[in-house]
């Protein structure tokens, strides 16, 4: 593991653990969500150029999976904060992720495709959990 995906892992990891912190009212958790959910928003939107460029991808597709992985992020704190909006957030990153993992699909044979589809899944898994339960305790 470079350090790119260290620092990628080590905001994910803190934002994970803050976000279900919030569904069991920690306190100050709800702080932690915004602050990690805001640096790895950033993270994904600003410096995917940066964080992807081992991956043997099109430089046009980091800069969209970023983009796209950027609104997962913000769709996923919005959920874990009941933030509004939460639910016109949920469903285009649905959209966008599904997108990513559609051309991830296609291009399969290079590896740096099959990581961004790997994280597409994961990110999908888990909005899918929070989305869930914000819909299921409403």
């Amino acid at each position: 593991m470079n350090k790119k995906q260290r620092l990628e892992f080590i905001l994910l990891t803190i934002f994970l653990i803050s976000g279900i912190c919030t569904l069991f009212k920690v306190p100050f958790s709800t702080w932690m969500v915004a602050l990690s959910g805001f640096f790895l928003g950033s993270l994904y939107f600003y410096v995917s150029y940066w964080l992807f460029s081992d991956f043997s991808i099109h430089p046009i597709s980091r800069i969209i999976a970023g983009l796209l992985f950027s609104v997962n992020i913000v769709a996923c704190m919005f959920c874990f904060l009941k933030w509004p909006g939460w639910q016109s957030y949920g469903i285009i990153s649905y959209g966008g992720l599904g997108t990513v993992a559609i051309i991830s699909l296609f291009n399969y044979k290079i590896p740096g495709y099959t990581q961004l589809f790997y994280r597409c899944v994961f990110f999908i898994f888990f909005l899918s959990l929070i989305y869930g339960y914000r819909k299921l305790s409403a």
